[in-house]
């Protein structure tokens, strides 16, 4: 299911959600969902009738990544950034697996999935990249990445999985799937301190209002 949530950002909703940003002369992809949703992506680019120029990784859990290389197929030139910590599970090098049963379960059956890995062309850090600023927010996994882009003054933040929204509620990925909840409490004190207009989470619909105080509201909740 494809969405305008703002007029320059689509989000394609599938295993996770991906969104395609347009810019004047391109677009850009911010994750790339399961392999089987990826033609859905890939219209939704052709809709915007720009080329994409990057795609940005939030982090490397599959539901995130699975659907590069079949838009890396429709789209070669494009160029894939992530950190350093995710760069090995981009390109098929290893997998970043849950803890516990799950984990076990994914090694076993991760064969069955058929994940193509894809060259990172670029790592990112903390830095202006492009028309975004890069926020490392670790915790889910070591090395995830929230993207900050301002829109028309506004400004609208790509948190991968750091935070979700179930039924307009925010809350976190289950537990077998974070690397470290320490890390991710600091990780939202963080981007708490910054003025957020838009958060799009990587689970969940979109919020549009009064997403800082959200957030704080939660951190409280979550500390106590």
């Amino acid at each position: 299911m494809i969405e305008n949530v703002l007029p320059e950002i689509q989000m394609i909703k599938n295993y996770s959600n991906s969104f395609v940003v347009v810019f004047k002369d391109y677009c850009v992809l911010i994750d790339a969902g399961m392999d089987k949703k990826a033609e859905e992506i890939v219209e939704a680019i052709r809709k915007t009738g720009k080329k994409p120029k990057f795609a940005l990784i939030t982090h490397a859990h599959l539901d995130h990544i699975n659907g590069l290389a079949r838009i890396k197929e429709e789209y070669p030139e494009l160029i894939i950034a992530s950190s350093q910590e995710e760069k090995n599970a981009v390109e098929g090098k290893e997998m970043i697996l849950p803890k516990g049963m799950k984990g076990l379960f994914f090694k076993i059956f991760s064969p069955f999935i058929g994940y193509r890995g894809v060259k990172v062309d670029r790592i990112l850090k903390e830095e202006n990249f492009e028309n975004f600023k890069v926020i490392a927010t670790p915790g889910h996994t070591k090395g995830s990445l929230s993207f900050l882009l301002k829109i028309s003054g506004k400004n609208a933040l790509f948190a991968g999985d750091l935070i979700l929204n179930k039924e307009n509620k925010l809350c976190l990925a289950p537990e077998e799937f974070n690397f470290d909840k320490n890390q991710i409490i600091e990780s939202l004190k963080k981007i708490s301190e910054i003025k957020i207009d838009f958060l799009f989470p990587g689970h969940g619909e979109a919020i549009k209002e009064n997403v800082n105080q959200k957030i704080k509201n939660f951190l409280s909740q979550s500390t106590q």
